[in-house]
């Protein structure tokens, strides 16, 4: 028998173009009953590196949602930049994929630099200025910064200052209180754990606090190293003599200024009584002038004169 020939008169390249229309329509109808189905949607969401922050807040922060389709995830590189601006404890967070469906966010949060005393409690002010929350007195380390300061603009400017600082000054440092002058608004006095105390603007922190490190060795216990203006070192006891000197001479001045009120109102009392004494005066000698003298409307009485004879 002779043999049927069975070679397709059809070009190979349409149907290399067929087989390739086929391929991207099964891939298409594979998607679309992917993304009808409930899987679209099942996702498993971990959070890895917190420590202050609540893992649940950190999802909240990302903005996924259950109903969010798998696709949305990809986004990986929007979904970390959205967490870093929303929460305030995370410095750095990173998305990352695992097959089929895991998601996980790991963040490294900012460290606490300082606690702010309120009447509430200690508040935990970060590294970037910003405020973690109120923690409990159990909670709190053995050593850290107490700042005594409202401002929450000044706060952010010292934390600055203080993460330029090196570690053996700041590891020093005790309690920062705001306590301005006329001359100085930001002024700071900062007490140490060795028992010394500074005052130094908080504008040239850290210009001016490096120099403690030079001269604390020749400083005794209990020391105050101004440098508001220049450098020098005082004492408590020198100051409040200072002040006993100064409300001394406050009140010798409020003194003398009561002693000049009291005479001046002296010197007015008696000018009015002079007026009021030459007023009487003038009025007791105008009436006595008024009865020697007839008005003009008095009557005269005539006398008979004699008669003649």
């Amino acid at each position: 028998r002779k043999k049927v020939n069975m070679t397709s008169n059809i070009p190979t390249a349409q149907q290399n173009l067929a087989g390739l229309v086929i391929f991207i329509a099964v891939i298409l109808i594979v998607f679309s009953l992917f993304f009808i189905s409930p899987w679209s949607k099942q996702k498993i969401l971990t959070v890895s590196g917190t420590k202050n922050a609540l893992p649940e807040d950190v999802k909240v922060a990302s903005g996924i949602l259950d109903t969010d389709y798998i696709t949305h995830v990809f986004n990986q590189e929007e979904i970390a930049s959205t967490v870093e601006k929303t929460n305030v404890w995370v410095k750095k967070a990173t998305v990352t994929y695992s097959f089929p469906n895991q998601f996980n966010i790991a963040v490294k949060e900012y460290p606490i630099v300082a606690y702010r005393q309120t009447s509430n409690g200690y508040i935990s002010i970060l590294e970037s200025g910003k405020t973690g929350g109120t923690v409990s007195t159990g909670k709190l380390p053995d050593k850290f910064i107490t700042l005594k300061m409202d401002d929450e603009k000044k706060i952010e400017d010292l934390v600055k200052e203080l993460h330029k600082l090196d570690s053996k000054i700041k590891n020093n440092i005790q309690i920062i209180n705001l306590t301005p002058t006329k001359a100085t608004t930001d002024l700071l006095t900062i007490e140490l754990y060795d028992g010394n105390s500074i005052r130094v603007p908080l504008s040239q922190l850290t210009t001016k606090l490096p120099y403690y490190e030079k001269i604390k060795s020749k400083l005794s216990n209990g020391c105050i190293v101004d440098m508001e203006v220049g450098l020098y070192t005082t004492t408590p006891e020198v100051e409040a003599s200072k002040t006993d000197k100064d409300k001394k001479k406050d009140k010798s001045k409020t003194d003398k200024k009561e002693d000049k009120e009291i005479s001046d109102e002296g010197q007015e009392t008696t000018t009015l009584t002079k007026q009021n004494t030459e007023e009487e005066a003038n009025a007791e000698n105008s009436d006595i002038q008024g009865v020697g003298k007839p008005t003009v409307n008095q009557d005269k009485t005539l006398q008979p004169s004699p008669s003649q004879d």
